[in-house]
């Protein structure tokens, strides 16, 4: 038997797989050959969660700490023991003494149920802001008016394309069939990423800026553009305001401290600039890393404006690719989670820590779904420690992550193979897929709306917990009727496009005060910002003792703190270092070293690589162990823009360790 189902995991590709299923156990889980994007193949994290289904150590029965040990507890018990700290916590602190800690981990539909209940309580506290994409967020809501991206398939217009800061092998692996069929027609490519990624091979152009200073590198770029008489003037007079105003700004801008600044030769400026300014169209598909620094925000308002200014916005072809947040407007999540009758107190994800120490009333009972912060969060050292000042924490998860082991009771969930959903991703491609349940839940595991439905019940609102699966659906596709799709729809297609135009922009009505793109906004100045793209530095890379720039990026076979050998993760992690680091310090290929900062130290197994920053070190996410995660490295710096983290703004230092397992043990 055959089941379709989708991959629910953060990302842009949102795949559609089919689960093959025999004598009760799925025996493989592959791609959707029909669904236009992921067509008949998934990356190694979709695959992975047939793994996590069958994990032995996936955790399936309830658990209560009793004397700091973990001890097995019945359904009703446990939900009667919460429901009632819900009710003590209500009465004597109020509905913001409760904080529920989530974030995107799964992003199917139903998942808004959690959100649901705790607003039916009145209200709550939570985190909110972002630690990956939330500056380049309101970058674009500045520059377009909202970030969308054209659709996958419009790249075989592209005659160049810009992979700017997306390793799209290992975090998108299904723009690759759209990226080698588009240079098999004639496109070009260039790649500008401070690591070593595989598109550089294909790539005719290689930038390897210094980390975070992407802002410079595409100011300098424009100005080289301006100078050679390649801004597109149809465009900046008729289409945009501000113009006059960056230009100016970029007449005061030095090409020799765009040089020192990026550490990038202006021979390959000059390349950069005659690939945005000799060729129509350019299609820029920016990553989710740039804007993790305190500039970050300002670094995509930079990219923005040297794609608009050179012609390349509003094309078959061009644009910025960096998420598709149009998708909002044909999906009513709010039907769902209802927060705009509940009074919310909310702390941001980069800053939780110190401010729940400072919260009044102090936060009593946290509840943990669809997120691991005590992995994902910057400078885990003080999170963990506010975290241990709560009187009472319940996780609801699949696994005993890092941040469950600091809860009280343990509340296993599904498995999105176990579970009747739909997802979709407001990053890349307008697509919608439907969920069918290939297996029942493994032993006691239940669905987060059953177990939110379950509390309530028992503290009297179930009533508004509770409606059939399909009235929840129908409500979010509500806005979809006019075109014509229903859930029915859904359910019989399986995937379905939302009525996105392949090409936003292209009638240059943009959705800005102005209704024109606008180089300067006054809607950043109101904000306490830049009107137009600004280059703010690193505070910490390169400014301090510490030489090394430490990017910590998605591994290829991991999403987030879903680390690939987790719970049994290697006790000494590898760390990716190029042949000037090795040589500066002494480390060597497949040595023990020490890496360390003023906030943390570990010991890695070096791997020395080719080509990308020569003083960029990588360390990949989601791992802990020897008492720490990879991010007791990184600060609670915040980037420019809206609520973003700047953890990439992290500076080590490196030397070898002669014996360093048993320092390491």
């Amino acid at each position: 038997m055959i089941v379709k189902t989708a991959c629910p995991l953060d990302c842009w590709d949102a795949c559609s797989m089919l689960a093959e299923v025999e004598d009760g156990a799925i025996r493989r889980l592959s791609g959707d050959p029909n669904h236009p994007v992921t067509q008949g193949f998934i990356c190694n994290k979709g695959s992975r969660l047939k793994d996590r289904r069958d994990h032995p150590d996936r955790i399936v029965h309830p658990l209560k700490k009793v004397e700091g040990q973990w001890q097995p507890v019945s359904w009703d018990e446990a939900l009667d023991e919460i429901a009632g700290l819900v009710r003590e916590v209500l009465d004597r602190h109020g509905h913001h003494a409760i904080l529920h800690a989530y974030d995107w981990g799964s992003g199917t539909v139903l998942k808004n149920l959690n959100q649901r209940f705790f607003y039916l309580l009145g209200g709550c506290s939570e985190t909110v802001g972002s630690l990956c994409w939330d500056a380049g967020i309101e970058a674009q809501r500045y520059d377009f008016g909202q970030a969308r991206s054209h659709a996958p398939n419009d790249l075989c217009n592209a005659r160049g394309i810009v992979v700017w800061g997306r390793n799209a092998s290992v975090t998108n692996i299904h723009l690759i069939p759209f990226l080698k069929r588009a240079l098999k027609d004639g496109a070009r490519l260039a790649v500008v990423n401070p690591l070593p990624i595989e598109l550089g091979e294909r790539a005719e152009l290689v930038v390897a800026p210094r980390p975070g200073s992407d802002a410079l590198l595409a100011l300098g770029v424009l100005k080289l553009c301006k100078a050679q008489g390649w801004v597109d003037e149809a465009f900046v007079q008729q289409w945009s305001i501000g113009w006059p105003e960056l230009s100016a700004y970029l007449d005061e801008l030095s090409l020799d401290d765009v040089v020192s600044g990026t550490d990038v030769p202006l021979s390959q400026l000059n390349a950069l600039a005659a690939f945005y300014g000799c060729q129509k169209p350019v299609s820029t598909i920016l990553g989710l890393g740039m804007q993790r620094y305190p500039g970050g925000g300002n670094a995509i308002r930079a990219i923005d404006a040297l794609a608009a200014a050179t012609g390349h916005v509003g094309v078959p072809g061009g644009g910025v690719q960096y998420a598709n947040r149009q998708m909002t407007e044909f999906l009513n999540e709010e039907a769902i989670a209802n927060r705009s009758a509940a009074n919310v107190r909310t702390f941001s994800r980069g800053q939780q820590a110190s401010e729940i120490r400072s919260a009044n009333p102090p936060v009593e009972l946290m509840f943990v779904t669809r997120t691991n912060p005590a992995v994902q969060v910057p400078d885990t050292a003080r999170l963990v420690e506010a975290y241990r000042s709560i009187r009472s924490i319940v996780a609801i998860d699949q696994f005993m992550t890092k941040t469950a082991e600091l809860a009280d009771y343990f509340l296993p969930c599904t498995n999105v193979l176990e579970e009747e959903d739909f997802v979709f991703s407001t990053m890349w491609h307008p697509y919608v897929t439907y969920i069918h349940p290939v297996l029942p839940p493994r032993g006691e595991a239940k669905p987060d709306w059953w177990i939110f439905a379950e509390l309530a019940d028992r503290l009297g609102f179930g009533s508004e917990m509770r409606r059939p699966l399909d009235a929840w659906m129908e409500a979010v596709l509500e806005p979809l009727k006019p075109y014509g799709v229903t859930l029915d729809t859904l359910k019989e297609r399986g995937t379905i496009r939302l009525p996105l135009p392949d090409v936003p922009w292209q009638d240059r009505q943009f959705a800005t005060p102005s209704g024109k793109f606008e180089f300067v906004s006054a809607r950043a100045q109101a904000e306490g910002h830049s009107a137009h793209a600004v280059y703010i530095p690193p505070q910490e890379i390169g400014r301090g003792r510490h030489p090394y720039a430490l990017l910590t990026i998605h591994p290829r076979v991991s999403e987030n703190s879903q680390h690939r050998l987790a719970p049994n993760l290697p006790h000494i992690p590898s760390l990716d270092v190029p042949p000037a680091v090795a040589e500066q310090t002494g480390v060597q290929h497949g040595g023990l070293a020490r890496l360390f900062n003023d906030r943390a130290e570990l010991i890695v197994r070096v791997q020395i690589r080719e080509g990308g920053h020569p003083r960029a070190v990588k360390l990949e996410s989601g791992w802990w162990g020897q008492g720490i995660t990879v991010n007791h490295f990184t600060s609670v710096r915040s980037a420019d823009l809206g609520d973003q983290t700047a953890q990439y703004d992290c500076a080590v230092s490196l030397e070898p360790v002669v014996d360093a397992e048993g320092l390491a043990r």
